[in-house]
Formats: structure tokens, C-alpha cells, sequence
């Protein structure tokens, strides 16, 4: 019997954060962590981009990990960064 050991890809990971937080039925996951990050209440959000690019994995330039209609009334685009390379000033 071969042992296979299944490698566990973090949440920072861009592919796995979009997955997560823009998956139809994540809604309340995503809701969540907006509350958290902008100590707001909010009552619904939408996501407006749930569809995953063919070459996510392979590209880091120029991908938003979420965009997402916070109350309709608030469009809101999440980026997943995990070091601060001191130029998110710079980033549009």
C-alpha cells in the first residue's frame, strides 16, 4: 500500500482566498471578514467576479483576488497580500 500525504495550501495562497471568499454559498464566510477588517455592520454582499481565470495559478500581475457589492451601495475589491512590500501607495 503507497502512503499519499495531501499538501494543505494556505488561505494567503490567491487561488485558495478567491476560491473561499468568493464561492456562491460563502456569503456569510465573506461577510464576516469584511465586518472584521472594516467595523462595519453590513446586511448582504454580492460577488461580482466568482468565476476563477484558467491561469490564476500560474499569474500573479494584475489579478483581484474579490470584488464584491457590499449593501448595494458599496463596491469593495480585496486583495489578499501577505508581506508589505511598501508599495500598495503606488498600486491602483
Amino acid at each position: 500500500m503507497v502512503k499519499t500525504t495531501k499538501k494543505k495550501l494556505p488561505l494567503t495562497s490567491d487561488i485558495v482566498f478567491k476560491r473561499v471568499f468568493s464561492r456562491e454559498g460563502n456569503e456569510d464566510i465573506l461577510k464576516s471578514l469584511l465586518e472584521a477588517i472594516l467595523e462595519i455592520p453590513i446586511q448582504d454582499v454580492i460577488v461580482k467576479n466568482p468565476e476563477l481565470p484558467r491561469n490564476l495559478y500560474d499569474s500573479k500581475a494584475g489579478i483581484l483576488d474579490v470584488k464584491v457589492e457590499i449593501d448595494k451601495d458599496c463596491l469593495c475589491d480585496i486583495e489578499m497580500q501577505v508581506k508589505d512590500l511598501g508599495d500598495m501607495d503606488k498600486r491602483k
